[in-house]
């Protein structure tokens, strides 16, 4: 029953991470889908999905060697193809989802205008280098995030106090 319910939150998880695709889809001209699935394709949007799977396959191990140590390391190393083949057979799905939202946030002219950026030599470097900027930028604020926990503690420990309530 415990293994039901980790199941369920990393699906849960897993699910609000990629986002709801339960809307009606805007139509959009022909052209401007195919120069949106263009620039996903450039840009390698579609491959976040692939990325985040090393990040879930590391949440299932950690959450399965938590509840059942006793699992056999060879069970656990089959976690990757699994999930990767989950999120491969969905990526279709996904790039509808990405191909609406680029149609609602960018106007066509948009599109093109990022579509020649990134074919520029600097756009290709800032594909080249986003995974890692994000990555470094993340543990950055992850970092800053946690320098500023001492004084927010002593300062809702103070005002809950002040309020009568000692924490």
């Amino acid at each position: 029953e415990s293994m039901k319910k980790l199941f369920r939150a990393l699906s849960l998880s897993l699910l609000l991470a990629c986002g709801s695709t339960a809307w009606a889809a805007e139509p959009l001209p022909a052209d401007k889908r195919a120069d949106i699935e263009k620039l996903l394709e450039v840009t390698g949007a579609l491959s976040l999905g692939q990325q985040m799977s090393a990040t879930v396959v590391t949440q299932y191990a950690q959450s399965i060697r938590q509840i059942r140590p006793d699992v056999p390391q060879a069970l656990i190393d089959v976690l990757p193809s699994i999930v990767n083949g989950v999120i491969g057979e969905n990526i279709p799905a996904y790039k509808q989802v990405a191909v609406q939202l680029y149609h609602k946030y960018f106007t066509h002219e948009e599109v093109r205008q990022m579509l020649a950026f990134y074919s520029t030599e600097l756009g290709k470097k800032s594909i080249r280098v986003m995974p890692a900027l994000m990555q470094e930028s993340m543990q950055a604020g992850q970092r800053w995030g946690q320098s500023l926990a001492p004084e927010i503690e002593r300062r809702v420990r103070e005002r809950f106090k002040q309020g009568g309530v000692d924490i």
